[in-house]
């Protein structure tokens, strides 16, 4: 009887199984199991009795697949979840509260009249690490520090009859050194140790103009009252990469866009009918993997 429901004993029949998504290595493990019973039985089952064992064994099978399948579900379900929350994590208008809140603590810390070293102490006591040195001279001082997720420039003037801070800033740090990068994305930010001999490329101060000037000119490309294939189309006429879209809802869109060493940030509200009712064009702090490889192929 066993034989003629094709359960042998040193291999099990795979194409019945198949059909049902069932693995060779689960048939072979029921196919033991079912001879196990006959050997602790030690004796010939009823035809009636080898039936109940091999149903016991496909129905162990069956579950054992199911359990499976549901594990992969779930595993793709975590990708998934993963995948959504990629557009948060760079989203400057969800983390600028916290970020400005860091900054306007840091800019109280850093006041006028301090030395160098004192600027420097300041920083390690609460817990800000040094990451690039941009610029150190006689009467100027330009530091990318980084502490947790956020990263800061600090702008530090010194009086050059005293050495003394005569005005410090505490700014966005948008064009960031490698180093500065690697420390955001691990958490583990590294000492500069030396100048570095481009630091002009990596400082704020120096390139925000050239910025600010051409977020204007966005600002006023980008009309009110448009759908979004209105705007995707103006960008990409005004030389602009679309690099990331960081949100994409009913009333809500949020794109990232790279035109040379530039980056903003696009926000667009739009009302029940698609069009725009606001466009803001800010700043792009948190960028996408997309867009850093983007800003690193102009370099």
């Amino acid at each position: 009887m066993a034989a003629s429901l094709g359960l042998h004993q040193h291999a099990a029949p795979v194409a019945p199984f198949e059909r049902f998504g069932i693995s060779v290595p689960l048939i072979n493990k029921c196919a033991d199991i079912f001879w196990q019973y006959q050997r602790e039985f030690d004796m010939k089952m009823s035809p009636s009795l080898t039936i109940v064992v091999a149903a016991m064994a496909t129905s162990f099978a069956m579950h054992s697949v199911v359990a499976q399948t549901t594990d992969k579900k779930a595993t793709a379900t975590e990708k998934t979840a993963v995948l959504a929350d990629k557009g948060v994590n760079y989203s400057d208008r969800e983390r600028m509260k916290s970020w400005s809140g860091e900054q306007e603590k840091l800019e109280h810390m850093l006041k006028v009249g301090a030395s160098k070293a004192d600027y420097r102490k300041i920083l390690a006591d609460n817990g800000y690490t040094i990451t690039a040195i941009n610029k150190e001279t006689a009467d100027y001082l330009e530091y990318e520090v980084v502490k947790g997720e956020h990263s800061y420039e600090v702008q530090i003037d010194l009086d050059k009859k005293t050495s003394m801070g005569s005005k410090v800033d505490v700014d966005r740090n948008m064009w960031r050194a490698d180093a500065t990068k690697e420390a955001t994305r691990s958490g583990k930010p590294v000492m500069a140790s030396k100048q570095l001999t481009n630091g002009d490329v990596y400082s704020d101060r120096a390139n925000n103009k050239g910025w600010t000037d051409q977020k204007e000119k966005l600002e006023k490309g980008l009309v009110l009252g448009k759908d979004l294939a209105f705007y995707t189309g103006e960008l990409k006429k005004m030389g602009y990469q679309i690099t990331s879209t960081n949100d994409k809802e009913k009333n809500y869109v949020e794109l990232e866009i790279v035109k040379g060493r530039d980056s903003y940030e696009v926000q667009m509200d739009l009302d029940d009918a698609g069009k725009a009712k606001k466009v803001d064009v800010t700043s792009n702090m948190w960028q996408a993997e997309a867009t850093e490889k983007a800003l690193d192929a102009k370099k």
